[in-house]
Parts: structure tokens; sequence; C-alpha cells
């Protein structure tokens, strides 16, 4: 029976990491298109009192991309595209698309803010409005974009970026580094055994 050195063995365990590594990166950059549901669990409904920036951090944790969706979840209630000047003032008199279904899906067409609000003027003072960033198109190579949030009043600033988003973000320059270093740590590993 042949015994294999310390050495070979955390060489191959190195290579197998790296090679595991490529494949998750490779998975996570080449989303597609994704519908996301506004709110995650909580929907689309009007905030607690002491949570307003409830959509604003949800917004804040997810990068949006030509080809996404929105899902606006909700009940007895409804969500307006509306220009920035209706955000800011929750004016639903001339909303670019409206939806009371109770079950809505809008699709983000083009790169830049989109602006939601509640067609209820109480409900959209009390926090229910949404402003999104959306990207460029999804590319399965590497992006050169950069997560950015929209500028908010101060009452709906986000708090920070989440790991996720983050996560997400830098998972294609490190495909790129692994795939840089695998080819190295293999041939030292082989030299040196």
């Amino acid at each position: 029976m042949m015994m294999r050195s310390p050495r070979s063995t955390t060489c191959t365990n190195l290579i197998m990491l790296c090679i595991c590594v490529v494949v998750l990166s490779v998975g996570m950059a080449a989303d597609g298109p994704r519908v996301f549901k506004v709110g995650d669990d909580f929907g689309w409904s009007v905030p607690l009192p002491n949570d307003t920036a409830v959509y604003s951090r949800w917004a804040s944790s997810n990068r949006f991309h030509i080809g996404d969706s929105l899902s606006f979840v909700y009940d007895k209630d409804s969500v307006m595209e509306v220009d920035k000047w209706g955000f800011y003032h929750c004016n639903s008199s001339d909303p670019i698309t409206a939806f009371d279904n109770g079950n809505s899906t809008f699709d983000l067409d083009r790169p830049g803010l989109f602006y939601f609000i509640s067609g209820s003027n109480d409900h959209c003072t009390s926090g229910q409005r949404l402003i999104v960033e959306v990207m460029h198109i999804h590319h399965h190579h590497h992006d050169h974009d950069h997560a950015g949030t929209a500028s908010m009043p101060p009452s709906m600033s986000p708090l920070s970026a989440s790991p996720s988003a983050s996560a997400s973000a830098s998972a294609l320059p490190s495909f790129h580094a692994f795939l840089f270093l695998l080819p190295i740590i293999a041939t030292s590993c082989f030299i040196s055994s």
C-alpha cells in the first residue's frame, strides 16, 4: 500500500478547495433574472411605527438588474410607480403605473431609479414607499457595476448593505483570483512531490 506524504495530501485538499470555490462562484455569477418579493416575509404593508425604514433596508440589501422583477404582495392596499416628486410628497394623483390586485409584479426594464408608494396617503407617509436602483443587465462574466443605494430622505436612509449583497458583489473577483491561482498551486504542489 502506497502512503501519501502529508504535503501531497495538503496540496490535494487545497486544489479541491479551490475547485469548490470556483464552482460556487460560477453559480453565483450565472444568476439570471430574479423575482424579488418586496419586503420578504413582511410583504407590502404599512410599517410598524418604530420601523419606518423597513423598505429602504430591504432595497439596500438586494441588487437589482434589468430583467429582474418585483413582486408586491398586499391586502386591501395598492402599489404605484410614481416619479421622484410623487415619491417624496406621497402624491398618488398621477402614477406611472398602478396596481390594486393584491399580488402585483413589476418588471425592471431599464437602469436607474424606480419609485413606489402605497396608493393610500396615510400608508405612504407612514413609510410604505420604496426606491429601487436598477443596475445594468445580468451578465455571465465579470460585471463592472458597483452596488449603490438611492438617495433617501433622512428618515428613510438605509442602515447598511447586508453581508449577502457584498458577498454577491465580490463573487466574480474571487472567481477570477481562484482561476489565476489554481494552476500556480497545482504546479507548485506537483513539482515539490
